[in-house]
């Protein structure tokens, strides 16, 4: 089910600004009074992904599947730039993991169809939630590899035992939405890039400089119809994603390089998701986040969250909840110099927890 809203469109880079004015506005309609009404969407949509599964690996029964947020597509997981320090995909493999990582609809080489009532979170969290159980039916994807690189036979016979969610950003916001729809899913849910605190409602989307993708690169975003915006500069990139002194210039280009549109409506329709509670979810869930996050803690994540709250409010079932700020750190960990460090807690977590 989906919503179709009131919204301006988005067909130029002047209507792009325009729509950050409307969606910020603080006279404008709220969400609720946005909504015109439901839409039920059937339709089957190409998402691209890739597994990885490690051939003699530990914990290879354990399937971690990660879902990238707004701004990227599935390389922010498999960074290409010194992988062995900053790839979250062979880090997962080293640990003895099985690894699914896909493009979210509307990015890289999955579908990329209508902004306004199609692409938005409620979607993206369905998407999620069937991934999720082809996975656990073994079902084959689109495209699997192992440690050393190719096809890997075999792979479209793997049946996981556990399934884990790995979020970024907006990926941790659909897996939260996953939680709530079915939390039987899941078996254990690591949310980086994301925390309930109280300083969220400050995370704005005018940080981001969005422009119309299409005019912003027409040679690389040519095939985005209205409605798909992007950062408009490497400068922006930085103020969303990483703190001076945490990364390296070259991890900024690779991060430029990668960039990916996002609809309109995948931000208008987050507050659909956000806040719902998950009572059938029973297993660990892990909240990891940057200590100088600014999309989500304005700068400083440090004394902005109750995590007996979030528990008891949102998660009263989890077997257990932790939250974890990385000691100087941005929003996009795995572009920060300590992104090993980084990995090492949340593998650590997961041992703790029995997966």
């Amino acid at each position: 089910m989906a919503t179709h809203w009131l919204q301006p469109r988005v067909d130029s880079n002047i209507d792009a600004v325009e729509w950050v004015t409307e969606m910020t506005t603080w006279s404008s309609p709220n969400m609720t009074e946005r909504i015109i009404g439901n839409i039920t969407i059937e339709d089957t949509f190409k998402i691209s992904g890739q597994l990885c599964v490690p051939p003699r690996g530990a914990r290879s029964d354990v399937l971690q599947i990660a879902t990238h947020g707004v701004g990227f597509d599935k390389r922010y997981w498999d960074v290409e730039v010194k992988p062995d320090q900053y790839s979250y995909v062979n880090a997962a493999l080293s640990e003895g993991y099985s690894i699914f990582t896909y493009d979210r609809l509307g990015t890289g080489a999955s579908d990329k169809p209508d902004a306004y009532d199609i692409v938005q979170t409620t979607v993206q969290v369905e998407i999620l939630r069937q991934l999720t159980s082809l996975a656990r039916s073994g079902k084959p994807v689109s495209s699997s590899r192992n440690t050393s690189g190719g096809s890997a036979k075999g792979l479209d016979r793997y049946t996981p035992s556990k399934v884990v969610h790995v979020g970024h950003s907006f990926g941790s916001i659909a897996t939260l939405g996953l939680l709530t729809a079915d939390g039987a899913a899941s078996d254990g849910a690591i949310l980086t890039g994301f925390l309930y605190n109280d300083q969220l409602s400050g995370a704005s989307v005018a940080t981001w400089g969005f422009e119309f993708a299409r005019h912003n690169d027409p040679a690389l975003f040519g095939d985005r119809p209205s409605g798909y915006i992007v950062q408009a500069t490497k400068s922006n990139t930085q103020l969303s994603f990483l703190k001076k002194g945490s990364f390296k210039p070259e991890l900024l280009d690779y991060a430029w390089d990668i960039r990916q549109p996002n609809t309109v409506t995948e931000f208008l329709s987050i507050r659909q998701v956000l806040y719902k509670p998950a009572p059938d979810f029973k297993g660990p869930i892990q909240f990891f986040i940057g200590e100088n996050d600014y999309g989500f803690c304005a700068g400083d994540c440090r004394g902005t969250y109750n995590a007996t709250a979030i528990k008891m409010d949102l998660y009263p079932a989890a077997s257990d909840l932790s939250v974890y700020l990385q000691p100087g750190t941005g929003h996009g960990l795995a572009l920060s110099t300590n992104a090993t460090e980084g990995y090492k807690v949340i593998f650590d977590y997961l041992h703790s927890s029995g997966l």
